[in-house]
């Protein structure tokens, strides 16, 4: 069981990830997307191939502080969206005017993760990038743990 919380003093939102199955070829595993106590628990169940949880596992580790990106597996269930702290797209308090990066005030850096369940997984035959979604800010630090604790995990099995 892995489990990434947003970073705050106070962490009400987190993703965890409970692996089922592992064999050569493929993964099973649960994920829950716990928002606090205003909303219910929403999790999934997703089996990938091994080799597309490994790659997305080392992708996540290596998201950089200046680029929007989209992870995936082939196989339709889980969609991370990477949002950076900085960029020339988006600066805190200014919105999507661009900010020179010689006046940047850079600070320790987040990363805003956006954890999407496909939604048509259940309802349909098709994939899409639209469902149920959890944004957890988080630093670096964290998501190295996390992917760390799920690669323990799975080699362990």
């Amino acid at each position: 069981m892995a489990k990434l919380k947003e970073y705050s003093y106070q962490p009400n939102c987190e993703v965890e990830i409970n692996l089922k199955l592992v064999n050569d070829q493929s993964v099973k595993f649960q994920i829950h997307l716990r928002y606090g106590k205003s909303f219910p628990v929403i999790h999934s169940e997703i089996a990938c191939l091994k080799r597309d949880f490994l790659k997305l596992l080392d992708d996540l580790k290596h998201i950089d502080s200046n680029h929007l990106s989209m992870l995936e597996f082939h196989d339709p269930g889980l969609y991370i969206y990477h949002v950076p702290q900085y960029g020339p797209y988006y600066y805190p308090g200014f919105g999507f005017l661009h900010i020179p990066e010689e006046e940047r005030e850079e600070r320790d850096s987040f990363f805003r993760l956006i954890f999407v369940l496909d939604a048509s997984l259940v309802n349909d035959n098709s994939a899409s990038e639209c469902g149920p979604a959890l944004c957890l800010r988080v630093k670096m630090e964290q998501i190295n743990e996390f992917v760390e604790s799920l690669k323990l995990e799975l080699n362990s099995f």
